[in-house]
This record gives structure tokens, sequence and C-alpha cells, in this order.
């Protein structure tokens, strides 16, 4: 895996600024969890530190909705703010009962790039980075999350899809 497709297409200072953040943070995880393995830790610690900051996105993402349990809500709001700019997101499918967002560009994954980490270790990286959008997307009972791809393991993009959920009720 060459990671061909993850190549930036939107250039801006504000694009290449978050994209510089995101790679700092990419580089803090890696290099986190190859100390916690040098001391014979495992790395669940850092997955687990990554859902609570997924859960806090998601509870301030709440409280700033109308009605968070209202999908029609959530799905006008996810992916609308920066973020859209940094991964280069494009909005595939966006019904009243499904959001399927396509990203086309990781920083994270350029950065592992970078460090001259192997394919393997980056879709590990990736698995414990997505453990924050797994427990975001928990708390929007409204919704189901499928992670139907991602850039780490060779994708072209990472596919983000979220439906709507047919046994909740408010």
């Amino acid at each position: 895996m060459a990671f061909e497709n993850n190549v930036p297409h939107i250039q801006n200072d504000v694009a290449e600024g978050m994209r510089d953040i995101s790679e700092r943070r990419a580089a803090t995880i890696a290099n986190m969890i190859d100390e916690a393995k040098k001391r014979g830790i495992d790395d669940s610690f850092a997955s687990d530190a990554i859902a609570s900051y997924g859960a806090e996105n998601a509870e301030a993402d709440r409280k700033a909705m109308k009605d968070p349990d209202d999908f029609n809500e959530f799905r006008a709001m996810f992916g609308s703010d920066l973020n859209s700019v940094l991964y280069e997101m494009e909005r595939v499918k966006d019904t009243e009962d499904e959001l399927e967002i396509a990203f086309h560009y990781c920083p994270y994954v350029n950065k592992w790039k970078k460090q001259g980490r192997t394919p393997e270790e980056i879709s590990h990286l990736c698995e414990v980075t997505m453990a924050g959008d797994h427990e975001y997307a928990k708390h929007f009972p409204c919704c189901r999350f499928d992670l139907e791809g991602t850039i780490a393991d060779g994708d072209p993009v990472c596919t983000l899809r979220f439906t709507r959920n047919p046994d909740f009720h408010k």
C-alpha cells in the first residue's frame, strides 16, 4: 500500500494549518503507543483515551443541538464544520434515512507514512484513533454508525455511514 490516493487538494492557509495540527496529533498518538510498547504496556489505554475524547465531543455537539435525538438535525450538523475542509469530506448520500460521507484525505495517514510506519502499523493506528468516532456515534442513539473502509487500510477514501436507527423512539 502506497496510500497514493491520500493527497490533499484543498490548498489554503486554514486547511494547511489544520493539517499541521492534526499531523502533530497523529505523531503524538503513535509516539505514545511506541513508548508504551517499550514499557510492556498494551495500547488499549490510547483507544480508551481517544474514546473519551469522542464522548466529550459528542456531548458538546448534543448540547449545541435543538433536538440531539433527531436524525435530520444530526445529519445537518455532522461534517458541517472546518473538519469538512481538513478531511476533504464529500456528502455522497444525504437523505432522511442515511448520511454517507467520504473522507478524501487523512492527515494522520500522511504523518504516519512520513514516520516510516508500515501499512499494518498505519492500519492499527487508524483503528486506535477511530475509537473516538465509534464512541462519538454511540451518543446519538437516533442513528447507527458504520465505518465502511479507510484510507489506512488502502481504500481510496474513508467511508462513514450513518443510518437512521429504526429501533430508536424518542
